[in-house]
């Protein structure tokens, strides 16, 4: 299957230089790490051979919309963007997840499968008076010097956890993946971005109505 990667010009450097690029553990921000990266990393091992015990995994575009990956657009170049690598990996080489879907793991929110699903869950939200400030101070260290922990809250945690393998699907047109190598064998197109005008390979820039685009209210507006 074919996959784009945007990576820094290190890990060009990397790619070209060793023959393959794996992620460089120095430039993980471990203190920023959240569980729910851990939880990716933890449900990757399950699922796909990691040959030679990489750490991090490589990130990836599978799909976007009628593509592979986002389309260009007029603004700031993401950081660390300076390469676009366009290669092929075998289906069982990748793990694939919703970018949808993701955006709940990542704020440590439940994945509903329907708008009944959905209102139930906001009902318990608010019967035990939790806020999504409380459910994402779980999940962000680096923002939240505290959480709670009564037994409720921590019950309704883990019925969020357990919704997060609903993010392992294709059932999406917007798809991430992550892999633990990229050969250069593998590589089959190589692309500088040296137009400082634009941004690549992200769909999460600032609009000019100065937010971001919502991926959870995306969903939640597909449920039927």
């Amino acid at each position: 299957m074919k996959l784009v990667s945007f990576q820094s010009m290190n890990a060009f450097k990397q790619l070209v230089n060793k023959g393959y690029l794996e992620t460089d553990e120095r430039f993980v921000d471990v203190k920023k790490m959240s569980p729910t990266y851990n939880w990716l990393i933890d449900k990757m091992n399950e699922n796909i051979t990691n040959e030679y015990s990489v750490k991090y995994p490589l990130w990836c575009w599978v799909k976007f919309k009628n593509g592979i990956y986002p389309p260009k657009h007029k603004g700031e170049p993401v950081n660390g963007f300076d390469v676009k690598i366009t290669f092929n990996k075998a289906r069982k080489d990748v793990f694939i997840t919703d970018f949808r879907r993701y955006s709940f793991v990542l704020n440590n929110m439940y994945i509903p499968d329907n708008k009944l699903d959905m209102i139930a869950f906001e009902e318990e939200l608010e019967c035990y008076n939790i806020t999504r400030e409380e459910l994402k101070a779980v999940v962000r260290k680096d923002q939240f010097l505290t959480q709670r922990m009564d037994k409720d809250f921590i019950n309704t945690c883990q019925k969020i956890r357990a919704s997060f393998d609903k993010c392992i699907t294709e059932d999406s047109d917007v798809l991430q993946g992550c892999v633990w190598r990229i050969n250069l064998d593998e590589v089959e197109k190589i692309e500088l971005l040296t137009d400082t005008d634009y941004t690549y390979g992200s769909f999460n820039y600032v609009r000019s109505n100065g937010k971001r685009f919502n991926w959870i209210e995306d969903y939640y507006s597909k449920l039927v």
